[in-house]
């Protein structure tokens, strides 16, 4: 008698607990997100972080993820947010739920708070588990080490990505980050064997016109204009963003003319210099 009642006791407070998380998406709906995000509270406070039915244990994850984006999105209480995303997190752990949970509370740390080092903890996390989107994380990882200025973290990024991943099109990613890092060094040399690394692999086509942007760079950065000049028409096809190489063909035709006007100028005073002698010569004989 005791057990029966206890079920239905328990029925009872899960039914409520459904009426009142429909109750809270109908105020978050109706614009009125504050109201929402008590009602997600209480759904929350009902159920507890212990075990459930598999019903309830569903209907606490929805509220917990929709507290926590309510508290982001539309209340700006980030602080609030990452808890909840973190308690999906501890209860729902290795699950799609945690990962998308664990990603934006990254996003959180670095948007928000500027925080890339937090962020890093967070998209490492999923990187160095299954999760589909692992070799996304390992990317975005590199590439906010490469933000930091640690080249050789950013680096070492990029080779786990490309041993984990080799056949991933992120790995020509990788490898161009990689080749970034060294020209961000200042090691023109690793630079230009990075890139061509990617050109001698026939990485895709926009990653290839990249690493060509990135070798006709370094050209520039040396003297050599004509050479840079020549890989960036050779980039410009492919290039996902046409108008940045035209305007770094237009600056480095800008600065090959001022080079060739400048020698032009230098050349006719060394004449004129020459000339004058031999005329006070005449003049002086006349």
């Amino acid at each position: 008698m005791k057990r029966a009642s206890l079920v239905v006791l328990l029925a009872l407070a899960c039914s409520g607990a459904a009426r009142r998380f429909d109750e809270a998406n109908d105020a978050r709906y109706a614009g009125r997100p504050r109201v929402a995000l008590q009602g997600y509270q209480q759904v929350l406070g009902e159920l507890g972080d212990g075990p459930l039915s598999q019903a309830n244990a569903d209907l606490r994850l929805k509220s917990l993820r929709y507290a926590a984006d309510v508290s982001y999105l539309e209340l700006g209480d980030y602080m609030q947010a990452i808890s909840y995303y973190r308690r999906i997190v501890a209860l729902y752990p290795g699950t799609p739920d945690a990962w998308k949970a664990r990603a934006t509370t990254g996003d959180i740390y670095r948007d928000r708070f500027g925080d890339r080092v937090a962020a890093i903890a967070q998209w490492a996390d999923i990187a160095a588990g299954d999760a589909p989107e692992a070799a996304t994380y390992q990317l975005k990882v590199a590439r906010e080490y490469l933000e930091l200025g640690d080249w050789v973290q950013a680096r070492t990024e990029a080779r786990i990505l490309r041993e984990r991943w080799p056949a991933s099109d992120l790995a020509d990613e990788a490898q161009l980050l990689t080749a970034q890092a060294w020209a961000l060094e200042k090691r023109a040399d690793e630079a230009q064997r990075a890139f061509q690394a990617l050109l001698d692999r026939q990485a895709r086509p926009d990653v290839a016109a990249r690493a060509l942007e990135g070798q006709a760079h370094l050209a520039a950065q040396q003297g050599k204009l004509e050479r840079a000049l020549a890989l960036y028409a050779r980039a410009l096809a492919a290039h996902p963003s046409p108008p940045t190489i035209r305007i770094a063909i237009e600056k480095v035709r800008e600065r090959r003319d001022r080079a060739r006007a400048g020698l032009r100028g230098a050349i006719g005073a060394l004449a004129a210099a020459r000339a004058e002698p031999s005329k006070r010569r005449g003049v002086e004989a006349f």
